[in-house]
């Protein structure tokens, strides 16, 4: 006798289970429509965590100041509103005197912050609808807390002589700080999102083209750091004269706190300075091809500032720029399809390099009260790293076309490398993963299969017939596996039994 077992079906789904057998018609929701209350709680983080940091930062660095110089706390409020309003670049007036030139480490801080929350809460294959809430959340505490502080300094300006900036001008720079860092944020969670939202197709050239100027930007701010630490070493003796208004350790530990704050100004005008354009001090300016009636106030800032006359030997330094230029277009000869006669990815480097360094350069200057506007000469800023680094460019990459070894071939255009792969884990805040989604890429599921086997055992035929060799007259295996494939029934109206 055989021994059965019992029938093993298996299905890979079955029908009228519950599930619509159409997934994808469900449609996308509208703009209109609210986020899920997991989503909401995350873009609640997103708005409030660095807007409370930074205020919690703030306050205690103004409480710490007015201990530290006896000042009467009844104008801290003040202080803190226009401590707020001075890290997010917005300009201040005090009596008859205007402060538009501001340190830059606050604000990269603020934006560096902002940007990595941003990149935390950006989710798996976002929508366009998804980005935009997100972006909104990125705005939203910056701007109730600058509306805020708006209200306190003008409340406080009965106290002190402290003077509210306008409406337009303090959102406006709030706006286009964290506008940058949402796009920061986003992009380096979800760079091809947002290519896809981009009505043209952006081309590969374009691509390799802003990876070039971020390397350029990076480098020649690395070369005008180092030349920086270089004239400061080389003018250490105006270190005495710098101090001059130090009175006690306080004012030397608060002076020297705040050259620091005002280092990547000083780099910004560095930049500009090594690539031809003069830095004006109001009236007067230091260039590399001379120095006129410029008023440098005695800062520690400042120490690393040139005096004139010009020496003979500073043009020298404009090949700094340019060799900046031409290793930049080395590397897109070697990497993109760049050839004399359309240098596409060379000039789009050179153009958005310019453009960061137009950017720097504004956010880096400003007026300075009774001194005047201090800063880069932007349009001869523009002019000459747009000649530089195109120039440069030009010739690094018909160079390496025609003597170099082409590199490997450049990640696509929508890949890159995901610094912030380490927040998505199962226990972040953050994380957000809709697993509907999943049913979006199952559009040709699997046709239902039953399969009817009986396992036989005990066979007592003397000669059976081999499956491993048709034909053969040797024994076969001790057990045969007699299967039966049932296809699905078809359609009511399709032909056929369905079997």
């Amino acid at each position: 006798m055989s021994s059965r077992n019992a029938l093993v079906r298996r299905t890979s789904g079955s029908p009228g289970a519950g599930e619509s057998a159409d997934t994808g018609s469900a449609r996308e929701p509208g703009w209109w429509a609210p986020p899920s209350p997991e989503r909401a709680r995350t873009l609640l983080l997103v708005a409030a965590r660095p807007t409370i940091c930074a205020l919690a930062a703030t306050v205690l660095l103004v409480l710490l100041v007015m201990l530290t110089t006896d000042t009467d706390l009844t104008s801290a409020p003040g202080a803190v509103g226009a401590t707020w309003l001075a890290a997010h670049q917005i300009p201040l007036t005090v009596g008859k005197t205007t402060l538009g030139l501001l340190p830059l480490v606050p604000t990269a801080v603020l934006v560096l912050v902002a940007a990595r929350e941003c990149a935390r809460a950006v989710p798996n294959r976002p929508t366009p609808i998804e980005l935009a809430w997100l972006t909104g959340a990125v705005l939203a505490g910056p701007l109730l807390m600058t509306s805020v502080c708006l209200a306190v300094v003008g409340d406080a300006a009965g106290v002190t002589p402290l003077e509210p900036p306008g409406a337009l001008t303090a959102f406006g720079w709030v706006i286009v700080l964290y506008l940058g860092a949402a796009a920061a944020g986003i992009g380096s969670r979800a760079w091809r999102s947002l290519c896809a939202s981009v009505p043209i197709e952006i081309p590969d050239w374009a691509v390799l083209g802003a990876r070039t100027a971020r390397r350029t930007v990076l480098r020649m701010l690395g070369c005008a750091a180092v030349a920086t630490l270089i004239s400061f070493f080389v003018h250490l003796s105006r270190l005495d004269g710098a101090y001059q208004q130090a009175h006690n350790v306080t004012d030397v530990l608060g002076m020297t706190l705040l050259s620091l704050l005002y280092l990547p100004n000083a780099v910004i005008a560095a930049a500009g300075l090594l690539s031809g354009a003069a830095v004006q001090f109001g009236t007067g300016s230091v260039g590399l091809f001379g120095v006129t009636g410029a008023q440098v106030p005695a800062v520690p800032a400042l120490i690393p500032v040139p005096e004139g006359p010009a020496a003979a030997w500073w043009p020298v330094l404009l090949l700094i720029p340019l060799a900046v230029g031409v290793l930049g277009g080395i590397e897109l000869g070697r990497t993109s399809d760049d050839r004399p006669g359309a240098p596409w990815a060379t000039l789009t480097s050179a153009a958005l390099a310019t453009l960061t360094f137009l950017v720097l350069a504004v956010l880096g200057g400003g007026v300075l009260g009774a001194v005047g506007r201090v800063g880069v000469d932007l349009l001869m800023l523009v002019v000459l790293m747009v000649t530089w680094f195109g120039f440069g460019g030009f010739v690094g990459m018909v160079f390496a076309r025609r003597f170099l070894a082409p590199a490997e071939p450049a990640e696509p255009a929508g890949e890159h490398d995901d610094e912030y792969d380490d927040y998505y884990d199962d226990d972040d805040d953050y994380y957000y993963d809709d697993e509907d989604d999943e049913d979006d890429y199952d559009d040709d599921p699997e046709p239902e299969v039953e399969v009817d086997a009986e396992l036989v055992t005990d066979i007592d035929d003397d000669v059976e017939v081999s499956i491993a060799a048709p034909g053969s007259a040797e024994q076969p295996e001790s057990d045969i596996v007699d299967a039966e494939v049932v296809e699905p029934d078809l359609p009511e109206g399709g032909k056929g039994t369905g079997r």
